[in-house]
């Protein structure tokens, strides 16, 4: 069975739709916490005082308000880019690395360098991350075990 691409003014659509959305659940949540907690204490308020038992419904309803905005902030908000900032770096800092091991194996020519180092290229080859947490090129280390391979059959 094949898969229906669809448009990118859809997909983008599909997003937007989706972050709206999101926000409206947070102002709705906002608003029953706040008008909730209004008529608590209020209601405390006409009991004469006492002992303050709005408080509780105050204090684990806000935990849960917090952790609500706190996840909008981080899907979209500054922590989304962010998040994306860093991925990007990091990227960047491992391209660079495998730049700089190209060097030492001998590849010099700049185009075929050039070559090796594209965003389309990485998506066709692939990264993965290593044992340690690394980003990796997937096709040379496959090089470099079948290298080793050869090297200990022969």
């Amino acid at each position: 069975m094949e898969k229906r691409k669809i448009p990118l003014e859809m997909e983008i659509r599909r997003r937007i739709e989706a972050k709206y959305d999101e926000r409206n659940a947070l102002l709705i949540h906002f608003a029953s916490y706040a008008g909730v907690n209004v008529l608590l204490w209020v209601i405390w308020l006409i009991q004469t005082g006492g002992f303050p038992w709005p408080l509780f419904v105050t204090f684990f309803w806000g935990i849960g308000m917090a952790g609500h905005m706190l996840d909008y902030y981080h899907k979209h908000g500054g922590g989304a880019q962010k998040r994306e900032d860093q991925i990007q770096e990091e990227v960047m800092r491992q391209v660079r690395r495998m730049k700089e091991r190209e060097d030492l194996l001998g590849i010099e020519e700049e185009e075929e360098r050039a070559e090796v180092y594209t965003l389309d290229n990485y998506k066709r080859r692939g990264l993965r991350l290593s044992d340690d947490g690394e980003l990796e090129d997937f096709e040379l280390v496959e090089e470099e075990r079948l290298a080793k391979g050869r090297q200990s059959r022969a």
